[in-house]
């Protein structure tokens, strides 16, 4: 992501990022924001974001994620999630009280929903109570009772995101796999109730409407509705119907470093951390998304914060390799063993043919990559057919 889409994305987000950006917090961004213009690979900063994926288990099987059909990917075949495959109160606190002091904010998910995590309340009341603004991002397909959805109100939740790609059933589960689209606007209603009735400003709530040709047509109806609701932001994007496995850095051609600039290439390395529910650390969750969840693949993880602390993975020699990388690509070529980071390949900082793995709603129809299978959901066709990887 480069310096333009940091800002983007920064002001996209500002609603939970900085309400509580004050004192040691604002000290610790300008660190960071200095040691990113410095190109440094030792910082003194620690994260300003930290997304902690307290579980990657999902109930859904979404047709861009490693939760889908693996329908015929060996890589999504090998993914593994299993019941026990959740933080638990202990570790996410061991690591709260590492950063509370610097850490602006904390978001609670990544490959996996974090509804599907027990402790979800307590741990966003945990990091609430820390000083953090606490994010989620979730389906919101689930059965809730209303004494679940005022916990979720009350648990000190700063921002709620929650993905309504359409109004009807039969439009929204092409892409939501599994999921339905009545439990999640009765849960998003009720929410935006329990917050008028509390008088509570918080959790702010953003709906993210994803777009494909197949549900464009519900995009206005769906914004009015859940305005009508009460929810705070809307917003809208075009998306993939390509899978996370599609981008792996073996499925695309590497052509060579991109050029040097005056500003490192992509932010994540100086900015953010992304810790795993084992305590795994890598540093985003924008490459290699595929290769985490699968026993035996190419994950390049820099560390465990279980194991040693937050900080002293921060500035470990795998992150220090990729903070050398983003600031300047082209040292890959006197230094070949930087082509170990996990920032090796990525389309970021390399010159890549990687568009030929992606298939975006506003260019392509869902019923050209796939097919209606058993039950309705839906299979992939064949490589020959869509010109992806698998």
């Amino acid at each position: 992501m480069n310096t333009r889409q940091l800002i983007q994305t920064t002001w996209r987000r500002r609603r939970w990022i900085l309400p509580k950006l004050a004192g040691r917090k604002l000290a610790n961004l300008a660190a960071a924001a200095r040691d990113f213009a410095l190109k440094r690979e030792v910082v003194s900063a620690l994260p300003a974001v930290v997304k902690i994926d307290i579980s990657p288990i999902c109930n859904l099987a979404c047709t861009v994620c490693v939760h889908a059909n693996p329908n015929g990917s060996d890589l999504l075949e090998k993914q593994v999630f299993a019941p026990g495959h959740k933080m638990t109160v202990e570790q996410f606190t061991r690591i709260i009280d590492q950063i509370k002091h610097k850490t602006t904010a904390v978001s609670l998910y990544t490959w996996g929903d974090p509804m599907t995590h027990p402790d979800l309340d307590e741990m966003c009341g945990i990091a609430a109570a820390a000083g953090l603004q606490v994010h989620i991002s979730t389906n919101f397909s689930f059965g809730l009772k209303d004494e679940r959805i005022r916990s979720i109100v009350t648990s000190g939740l700063s921002h709620l995101t929650v993905c309504v790609d359409g109004l009807s059933q039969e439009k929204y589960e092409k892409t939501r796999v599994g999921g339905r689209i009545d439990r999640v606007l009765s849960n998003l209603e009720r929410v935006c109730k329990v917050k008028r009735e509390l008088g509570s400003r918080f959790p702010l709530t953003e709906v993210q409407f994803i777009k494909f040709q197949h549900n464009v047509d519900e995009l206005e109806e769906a914004r009015r509705l859940v305005e009508e609701m009460g929810v705070d932001e809307f917003a809208h994007f075009w998306g993939a119907l390509h899978n996370y496995a599609d981008r792996e850095p073996d499925n695309y051609t590497v052509h060579g470093p991109l050029p040097n600039q005056r500003l490192p290439r992509c932010y994540w390395p100086h900015f953010s951390m992304v810790i795993k529910y084992n305590g795994d650390v890598i540093p985003c969750c924008e490459h290699r998304m595929a290769a985490q969840h699968a026993p035996g693949a190419d994950a390049r993880v820099f560390g465990n914060v279980f194991e040693t602390s937050v900080e002293e993975v921060w500035n470990s020699k795998p992150y220090q390799d990729s903070r050398r990388l983003v600031s300047n690509p082209e040292r890959v070529r006197s230094e070949p063993e930087l082509a170990n980071n996990f920032c090796d390949g990525c389309f970021v900082i390399f010159d890549t043919d990687i568009r030929k793995t992606a298939r975006w709603g506003n260019q392509h129809a869902f019923e050209e990559v796939f097919t209606p299978g058993p039950r309705g959901k839906p299979v992939r066709r064949p490589r020959e057919e869509t010109g992806l990887p698998y």
